[in-house]
């Protein structure tokens, strides 16, 4: 989560242009409006739970975003499967939460409730000022969502953004949720989303390129006529949320190759089709208007003879 790549042009394609009346609107009768829904204080944590450095420092440091890839040692790596795992529980429990009705804030309650009662931190917590536990993206929301006070509705699509502190590192995972009955073409998308996710994962070894996920991230999409978000990355992970490598999602030249105890994140984000990005005043939200997007993130664990995902939840089999 949060981690957006480094180039100036690619920052330059999110508006802040205030989001006008549509004239032709085919996905979203309803549009998510900026500020129509209030944000309610982030929830306490327990003074007894540990805290991320940044949370405590006057100069916070967010992430390390250059220089090579980390390679973490066995006693990294086991604190990593546990925390990968918490986030893996909490984003299934995030996940089968999810009904008409009930608000992205009740949602954000069910996941810091989750998360503390394990005894770890809610990651998203004054990371760069996020005010909430976990990141809900609703509909055209692509990334970094608020959780709010709207309810969820009838055909309503959610990415459920997970990051969690625990025992001196991060784990962060991301799914979906639907609430029926949602569209085909939604559907479609969701499922592709995943597979090329999927896909990703199983090039992952030692030798293999960083470059090569964009690859098959963008063959995949193209292949359904998505196409791939371009402004969110992946990213190693570990005593930082953010820290070398960077996972690009689409075709790209970045350097170095795959070596036995990297840890990274792969979380495409696939759009229906290539339109403007906004972003809300809140520097969080960004939104790409009656366009819908789907992401899926799991963390990967470079072996020896291959690759583990770490954040595998219970109740997958497609890797």
């Amino acid at each position: 989560m949060f981690l957006r790549i480094i180039k100036q042009y690619q920052f330059s394609q999110i508006g802040r242009i205030k989001q006008k009346q549509r004239n032709h609107i085919k996905y979203f009768s309803k549009p998510i409006i900026e500020g129509q829904y209030g944000v309610v204080p982030a929830r306490a944590v327990p003074s007894n739970i540990p805290r991320p450095s940044y949370i405590n420092e006057t100069k916070p440091v967010y992430g390390i975003y250059e220089g090579a890839p980390v390679v973490h040692n066995n006693e990294m790596i086991q604190k990593l499967r546990k925390a990968a795992q918490i986030a893996a529980k909490t984003a299934y429990v995030a996940q089968q939460s999810v009904k008409k009705g009930m608000t992205t804030d009740e949602l954000d309650k069910i996941v810091h409730e989750y998360i503390i009662s394990q005894n770890a931190y809610p990651s998203p917590i004054g990371f760069m000022g996020f005010p909430k536990s976990v990141c809900t993206s609703v509909n055209e929301v692509c990334c970094h969502g608020i959780p709010n006070l709207r309810p969820l509705e009838q055909g309503d699509s959610l990415n459920i953004d997970v990051t969690i502190f625990y025992d001196g590192v991060h784990g962060d995972t991301s799914v979906m949720a639907q609430i029926p009955e949602i569209n085909p073409e939604i559907t479609k998308l969701i499922n592709t989303t995943q597979k090329a996710l999927y896909e990703a994962i199983k090039i992952c070894k030692p030798g293999q390129k960083f470059s090569k996920i964009g690859d098959i991230v963008e063959e995949v999409a193209g292949e359904e006529g998505f196409t791939v978000c371009e402004l969110f990355t992946g990213h190693g992970i570990g005593e930082l949320m953010h820290m070398p490598p960077t996972i690009i999602h689409n075709f790209n030249d970045y350097p170095g190759v795959m070596v036995p105890g990297n840890v990274f994140t792969i979380e495409p984000i696939l759009l229906m089709h290539h339109d403007q990005y906004l972003m809300w005043k809140d520097n969080f939200t960004v939104v790409s208007p009656d366009n819908p997007s789907a992401q899926w993130e799991h963390m990967i664990l470079i072996t020896e003879n291959g690759y583990e995902v770490l954040t595998k939840r219970e109740d997958e089999t497609g890797i």
